[in-house]
């Protein structure tokens, strides 16, 4: 059964790291379901990134999608503090990890959570000028 399970939360990873929106918010407490050590979760994670990513920018680069302006001013210092990151996971308590995984992922929730009543009350009032445009166009004609 974990076998099992394993490959269908690789399934969901893929369709979420395709999107976008990173396989691994997903594959980490799904893991951790699972019971993986929180070490093993993040290595399979590293590993899983690679070909999801290399996949989906090439699918997204041929769609138009993908805007390299400014790109180096992430990449650079994500990849110098990538090496840092992997120093300090090597020298914390899996414990430790778990914790501050679990701050993470509820700092992204709440994040989330904003965003969303932000855009709905911005959709919101877009929709209301919008009915505004459309009465005044209406009264014109007539």
């Amino acid at each position: 059964m974990k076998i099992f399970l394993t490959i269908l939360f690789g399934f969901v990873a893929g369709v979420v790291g395709g999107m976008g929106m990173g396989g691994g918010t997903f594959l980490i407490p799904l893991f951790q379901f699972l019971n993986y050590s929180q070490k093993s979760i993040q290595a399979a994670n590293l590993i899983s990134f690679l070909p999801m990513a290399v996949l989906a920018l090439v699918l997204h680069f041929k769609n138009g999608l993908v805007k390299t302006k400014g790109v180096g001013y992430i990449i650079v210092p994500a990849v110098i503090l990538s090496v840092v990151g992997a120093l300090v996971t090597n020298s914390v308590k899996p414990r430790v990890l778990k914790i501050c995984f679990g701050f993470f992922f509820l700092a992204m929730g709440v994040f989330e959570l904003i965003n969303s009543i932000k855009n709905i009350k911005n959709q919101s009032k877009m929709g209301k000028k919008q009915g505004k445009k459309d009465k005044k166009q209406q009264k014109n004609k007539g």
